[in-house]
């Protein structure tokens, strides 16, 4: 049954917060045994906590624009678009740092409960974060092509991938997700190949994206503000700690920080982001105890701070679609989602 859809999902929510809260804070621990302990005594006793309140704006600012992105990409145009209320909750617990396996898979279960199809669920999901790259991988490229030609003391580290990583891999998604490759690798004998199959139904958006953007706009601008708006919560917790960094670097430092997107992360993310960012900090050289300051002020506002409501709109999934609660009182998933 549909509604059965949700019954797997993070049992003990709350353990999982706590595990992810414990595993960031041991990373945080340890990155900073790195660094002089009078270093980052003077970073704290200077920090000015006001840019917190702009940090906090900001993620406000992002929720909303993935909320539009969301809603935009999972109801195709022509379909019923997704309940409001329905998809901030959906984004707002799939952000949350409880989720084992990352909020993609919340994404999968929860939509196939409401969709009542584990393909469809599957492939929107898929669409959703090829819609996430298909901004921020073209600015991280632009912005590290603009460091490299500024710079004599760019990382190459940091910003070669980009330059040569991304062109030929959105090449590569262009060439694979062709209508007639994508038919022949679904009649193939072979099951891996009809996976295959799968996997480029969802990334046939691109294509869509590119060709005909104006019937897209709140997917492209709703991911828009959402990078945006994610890309200025790090600079103003930079700002906390007196840290003045140009766009381009700032710009590549978190797509760095962010090897795959905070909502594909294992619970939120915890542990694997504040040990990335920081060193992306550093790589475009911003001190130590500075850089470890502002990814903690920076996930205390984006990670911790969110995760009551993330609770909150879980347990409320959780009953709506049949996850524990008790009694038959409640709606139908079909009709939650189709409701607009």
């Amino acid at each position: 049954m549909a509604e059965a859809g949700l019954k797997p999902l993070h049992r003990r929510p709350h353990a999982s917060l706590v595990l992810s809260l414990a595993v960031a804070a041991g990373t945080v621990a340890a990155v900073a045994a790195t660094d002089r302990p009078a270093a980052l005594w003077h970073g704290v006793t200077h920090m000015e906590p006001l840019w917190l309140l702009a940090a906090f704006g900001a993620q406000i600012v992002a929720y909303v624009g993935y909320v539009l992105a969301y809603r935009a990409t999972i109801s195709p145009p022509g379909s019923p678009p997704l309940e409001l209320l329905l998809a901030v909750r959906l984004v707002v617990a799939g952000f949350g740092p409880f989720v084992p396996l990352g909020g993609f898979s919340f994404d999968r279960r929860a939509l196939a409960a409401v969709h009542r199809s584990r393909r469809d669920a599957r492939r929107k999901v898929l669409a959703l974060g090829v819609v996430e790259y298909l901004l921020l991988a073209p600015a991280a490229c632009v912005c590290a092509l603009i460091l490299l030609l500024q710079s004599r003391h760019a990382s190459l580290a940091l910003t070669l991938p980009w330059v040569f990583a991304v062109p030929p891999g959105f090449a590569l998604a262009w060439w694979a997700t062709r209508a007639d490759r994508v038919r022949r690798l679904e009649r193939s004998r072979w099951g891996a190949a009809r996976a295959l199959a799968e996997v480029l139904h969802g990334a046939a958006i691109l294509r869509d994206v590119v060709r005909r953007p104006l019937e897209h706009p709140s997917a492209l601008v709703g991911m828009g503000f959402y990078w945006a708006a994610e890309i200025a919560c790090l600079g103003f917790a930079l700002d906390c700690f007196h840290v003045e960094l140009g766009v381009p670097a700032l710009v590549v430092a978190y797509a760095t920080g962010y090897a795959a997107s905070r909502r594909s992360l294992p619970l939120g993310g915890a542990g694997i982001t504040e040990a990335l960012l920081t060193l992306a900090l550093v790589w475009v050289h911003v001190g130590g105890a500075q850089a470890l300051l502002s990814v903690v002020a920076y996930r205390l506002v984006s990670f911790v701070v969110p995760a009551p409501v993330g609770l909150l709109a879980h347990a409320s999934l959780d009953g709506m679609l049949g996850g524990g609660g008790k009694g038959g009182g409640r709606r139908s998933p079909a009709r939650a989602g189709a409701k607009g």
